[in-house]
């Protein structure tokens, strides 16, 4: 992750984050609730949780673990299609449905990293603007 630089020994000191436990090879966000993830699995209509390049979670869906199926996703602003096939992988912890993408183009992996570029700014201006208001009630 993110490391200051220092000259201590100890390991733990110099880390500015810890590793989650669950370790996926790309950053993931959650869809504004304002404007959720249009999405299908196997044809039927999904709730994404959260997306990344690398994959998604959704909310419960009945599928064998191991399998392979067709998704659709539309990604705003321009409300782009992207069709790839997952494979389901075990739930979480909170027995959602987890999917990785299996050969995702380099143009629909393009497409969700602007996608998670333009959350994550949307998510900071909307912190900085609840700090400011805070500052302002005070």
């Amino acid at each position: 992750m993110f490391w200051k630089k220092s000259n201590k020994k100890d390991g733990n000191s110099n880390k500015l984050f810890s590793i989650p436990k669950e370790l996926r090879g790309a950053f993931r966000v959650t869809p504004s609730p304002s404007a959720p993830l249009k999405a299908t699995l196997d044809e039927k209509p999904i709730l994404i949780l959260n997306l990344s390049s690398g994959g998604l979670c959704c909310k419960e869906i009945d599928l064998d673990v191991g399998n392979i199926y067709s998704l659709e996703v539309f990604l705003p602003p321009e409300n782009k299609k992207i069709s790839v096939s997952v494979e389901i992988l075990p739930n979480d912890e909170a027995n959602h449905c987890r999917c990785r993408f299996l050969d995702l183009s380099l143009e629909f992996e393009d497409l969700i990293h602007l996608y998670v570029l333009n959350r994550q700014k949307e998510e900071q201006e909307n912190y900085k603007k609840m700090l400011s208001e805070k500052n302002t009630e005070v």
